[in-house]
Formats: C-alpha cells, sequence, structure tokens
C-alpha cells in the first residue's frame, strides 16, 4: 500500500484527528461493475487530495462510495483502524462530511438552519456555535436567515459547504465545491481548503480545474473514462503526456509573476 504524507494535525477538534484515511482494493460499485480500477493507497491527515479526470470518469461516484452515500462499494476504505462502512451513519457523520454536486434543501429553511443539520448530524456538543463558525468561515454570516429558496446557485454552494465545515470533522469530501462560483469566491473557498489541511484535516476533492488542483492538492488521482487511475503529486500526475492521454488535450504549464501554475491548452487545434 502506497502512503503518502502531508503536514501533522495542528488543531482539529474532532476526538477523531491525526489518523489516516485508508483504502484497501477500493472502488465504487453500480450495476455490480466497478468503476475504476481499485484504489490501494493510505494517506495521511493534512493531505489534499484532488480526483481528477474527464466527466464520467467516476470522480462523484468515488467520493459518495466512500461517504456511502448512495452508491456501493468494494474493498475497505478505512479511517484509522475503523472500517467506515461498517459504522452507523452517526458514528461515520463524525468522521467525514460530504459535498455532493447536489445542492437540495427545503426552500424555506434558512441558511443557519441548514448549516445546523451539519452540527446536528454529528452530534456537535455546542452546535449553536458551530453553525455561526461555520458562516463565518464559509464567508455567509449575512445569509443566515436568508430563506434557501431565494438564494443563487453560488450562494447554495456555499450554504452547503458551511452546512459541511458545521460538521466539524476529520476527513472533508468535496464535489466540485467551486463550480458556481465567482472568481473572488473560489479563491476564498481555496484558503478554506488550504486552512483545513493545515487544521490537519484530509481533504478530498473532485475538481475540474487542474491548476487549482496543481497549486493547492498534495495528491492527485487522475481517473481516465476507462477506469484507470493514476496517483502522485501533481507535479508529476499532471504532466502534459498524462493529461493528453485522458483528455486528448495537449497542455502546457505557465507560471504567473506571483508564482501560481496555470494549466492552459497549447493550442484551439
Amino acid at each position: 500500500m502506497t502512503t503518502h504524507t502531508a503536514v501533522a494535525p495542528q488543531q482539529v477538534s474532532s476526538r477523531f484527528a491525526g489518523l489516516p484515511l485508508s483504502f484497501a482494493d477500493f472502488a465504487a460499485v453500480r450495476s455490480g461493475r466497478a468503476l475504476s480500477e481499485p484504489l490501494s493507497l493510505e494517506i495521511l491527515a493534512g493531505s489534499v487530495v484532488g480526483l481528477l479526470g474527464p466527466n464520467g470518469a467516476g470522480k462523484s461516484s468515488l467520493l459518495a462510495a466512500i461517504a456511502h452515500s448512495g452508491v456501493a462499494s468494494l474493498g475497505r476504505c478505512a479511517h484509522g483502524s475503523v472500517d467506515l462502512g461498517a459504522l452507523r451513519p452517526r458514528d461515520r457523520a463524525q468522521r467525514l462530511a460530504l459535498l455532493p454536486q447536489d445542492l437540495a434543501a427545503p426552500a424555506e429553511f434558512l441558511v443557519r438552519e441548514l448549516v445546523a443539520v451539519g452540527a446536528r448530524a454529528a452530534a456537535h456538543p455546542d452546535p449553536v456555535a458551530a453553525v455561526d463558525v461555520a458562516l463565518e468561515r464559509a464567508g455567509i454570516s449575512d445569509l443566515a436567515d436568508r430563506r434557501f429558496g431565494t438564494l443563487s446557485g453560488g450562494q447554495r454552494q456555499l450554504s452547503h459547504l458551511a452546512r459541511v465545515l458545521a460538521q466539524d470533522t476529520p476527513i472533508v469530501l468535496l464535489d466540485e465545491p467551486t463550480s458556481a462560483l465567482d472568481l473572488a469566491h473560489q479563491r476564498a473557498v481555496e484558503h478554506t481548503i488550504r486552512r483545513l489541511a493545515a487544521e490537519g484535516r484530509t481533504v478530498v476533492t473532485a475538481l475540474h480545474d487542474l491548476s487549482f488542483a496543481l497549486n493547492v492538492c498534495s495528491l492527485v488521482l487522475l481517473l481516465d473514462r476507462q477506469g484507470t487511475a493514476l496517483s502522485g503529486p501533481p507535479q508529476r500526475v499532471l504532466h502534459p503526456d498524462h493529461l493528453h492521454r485522458v483528455y486528448g488535450v495537449r497542455t502546457e504549464t505557465h507560471r504567473t509573476p506571483s508564482g501560481r501554475a496555470v494549466i492552459v491548452p497549447a493550442s484551439l487545434d
């Protein structure tokens, strides 16, 4: 089993902090078929893992399988020595939180009520404080008393992100967390992900933004439509040859004056 290292935990409030997330021959399954080649690796707390690949490669299904949220799996996914699949939903909610692509919620819910769902799911000892902190960290304290049905797509995404943050879990699963956001909020979410990792949490996020992955992730899994997974540091995996094989597009990597890496198509041909 491959081990990927990361920074040591600093300030996670969960009593389950600091434990590795490990996969042993793990894969998402639909209609009795594994959607990718089984994964076997160990990820230390403090990592940011990017799931990359074209539409239909199975990124969302893999996240849902890890969370046991409507997608079956084979193999084992463990947090420390504990098999996540063997836990009761309440116990699992204290270890991991999932931001799905489906941003549904009752239209009449206040944003603070939606965020409180996360705190209650994990039986947070101080749910009121957890909601306030999560709203602030997501940058939407001003939306706390808005009805969910009145929000824009980006505001709904941030509200669900706050719900995830209110669970205060050591494992955070994010499915395209910036897909509906403007540039300023994309950078804010990037900052939030970096801070979660600095606190010693493990973040696993599905992404289409290759530049985001190159700058933020400590490990990436590049999936293709045939179910093959290539894992490793982003600087190695996001090589133009690998990206051309998976996406069919030639790419180049450039650096901005501030040192940020940007992956762009090499041409429009």
